[in-house]
């Protein structure tokens, strides 16, 4: 129970009020931390919590004067937008007003800078590059005062291109501040950051040896040259969600999808990171009261936007980057409800898919059968040698060989890979050929 934290009585009422029975597991773990004033990494799966620990036990914490105590990193303003919500449902309870403000892109720049001359907020969100303009760049975000920086869906946070933003940022806060962590995945440039500044910081990780949560069914379905559009229709026919995400690599593929499917009469929308700020809130929004059953989304939607009562994910292009997997069919089975993910994979994709079962990932291979999906041998995801492996074992080198012999089998091997490309591309376009 939440009791035994002893929040103050407008935090216990907007936990009843969101519905919160019991801390989840990273809650319990990470809450008597940040009350207790200890900085703290935590690592743990999509949907377990991570907002709302940090969130409860900071709003609690906050002191009474009029300077800004905590700070918000966010690496996208559609993140920034659900923080922000989420902490407004809980100040709003407050006997006294708590100044929350959002600071990312697509605002009006000038009036902030005005407001943020006349009084500073209590709290602050927002995006790497926004608050570094207004704190660093502007000075005019006091951010010196502040006692506690949260950095969340960290790993995104700390590319590259960002660091230098975030190094600006921290160097105006007190070396004593107290630093929250959180990601569900750790990648090398959050390792870089860790290293930095965070060296003697805990980390809890409760992300454990599972890959990917363990609420999502995951399903394997291969494309086999076959139209990927009817494929999907042929999926879709199979089952009724709630809300299915369907995700693809690129605003283009989203536009042609969703144009499609809209056409064909689904009723679905299209969240991806070229839409204006007041498109995106208006899409969310719309999402949230459920006025859509299928959204087609680019990764943008993948990354901590807590989209409730996703049901089903469907991976109609697999992420370049095996990280964002995770984060996509992490969409689906939050909040203690279970879900499915659907992914569609082509012969390429072999070697992918052995990388995630590498990493822990328990999934089930599906084909359709008389227009169902039915369980089918997992033998297609073995690895398949490639052709120059296998010309080699069927040219071996001898231990002594004549001048000159290296390089004609090296050529006679170049010859046979050329040969069987061709022959697979011949396939590929013979098949399409008797579809149409």
């Amino acid at each position: 129970m939440f009791r035994k934290y002893n929040f103050k009585n407008f935090i216990n009422e907007a936990i009843r009020e969101l519905g919160f029975e019991k801390p989840t597991e990273i809650q319990e773990k990470i809450i008597p931390k940040v009350l207790a004033g200890e900085s703290v990494i935590g690592k743990s799966q999509t949907g377990t919590g991570k907002t709302h620990a940090f969130l409860f036990p900071l709003i609690n914490g906050l002191g009474p004067g009029p300077e800004t105590d905590v700070l918000i990193l966010t690496p996208t303003r559609e993140l920034g937008f659900q923080l922000y919500e989420e902490t407004v449902k809980i100040t709003s309870r407050a006997p006294e007003p708590i100044d929350v403000r959002l600071y990312v892109g697509g605002a009006d720049r000038e009036r902030e800078i005005e407001r943020l001359e006349k009084s500073q907020p209590k709290i602050v969100i927002g995006t790497i590059g926004k608050i570094n303009d207004l704190a660093v760049t502007e000075n005019v975000l006091k951010i010196h005062t502040i006692k506690s920086v949260v950095f969340d869906e960290a790993d995104m946070i700390f590319e590259s291109d960002r660091l230098a933003d975030v190094d600006g940022i921290l160097s105006r806060v007190d070396e004593t501040v107290q630093i929250l962590v959180f990601s569900a995945t750790v990648n090398q440039e959050l390792r870089v950051f860790l290293n930095k500044y965070l060296e003697k910081i805990p980390m809890i990780d409760l992300s454990g040896r599972e890959f990917a949560t363990s609420s999502v069914e995951h399903v394997l379905i291969p494309v086999k040259n076959r139209d990927k559009d009817q494929l999907l229709d042929n999926l879709l026919a199979n089952f009724h969600p709630y809300l299915a995400l369907i995700f693809v690599n690129t605003k283009s593929r989203a536009d042609e999808l969703a144009g499609r499917m809209a056409s064909a009469g689904y009723n679905v929308g299209k969240l991806t990171g070229e839409l204006t700020s007041r498109e995106r809130k208006q899409i969310l929004r719309r999402i949230k009261a459920g006025q859509f059953q299928y959204v087609v989304a680019t990764d943008l939607a993948a990354r901590g936007i807590d989209i409730v009562g996703a049901s089903h994910v469907i991976n109609y292009e697999l992420p370049p980057e095996i990280d964002y997997f995770v984060h996509r069919v992490g969409r689906a089975g939050r909040a203690g409800f279970t879900g499915i993910s659907y992914s569609l994979y082509d012969y390429d994709d072999i070697d992918y898919l052995q990388k995630l079962r590498a990493k822990g990932l328990k999934c089930a291979l599906m084909d359709f059968k008389g227009g169902e999906l039915r369980k089918v041998s997992s033998r297609s995801l073995r690895p398949r040698p490639k052709p120059g492996e296998e010309l080699h074992r069927k040219i071996p080198l001898p231990k002594k060989v004549k001048p000159g012999y290296r390089k004609k089998r090296k050529l006679e091997i170049e010859k046979h890979i050329r040969r069987l490309r061709r022959q697979r591309i011949d396939a590929i376009y013979r098949e399409r050929a008797k579809r149409k």
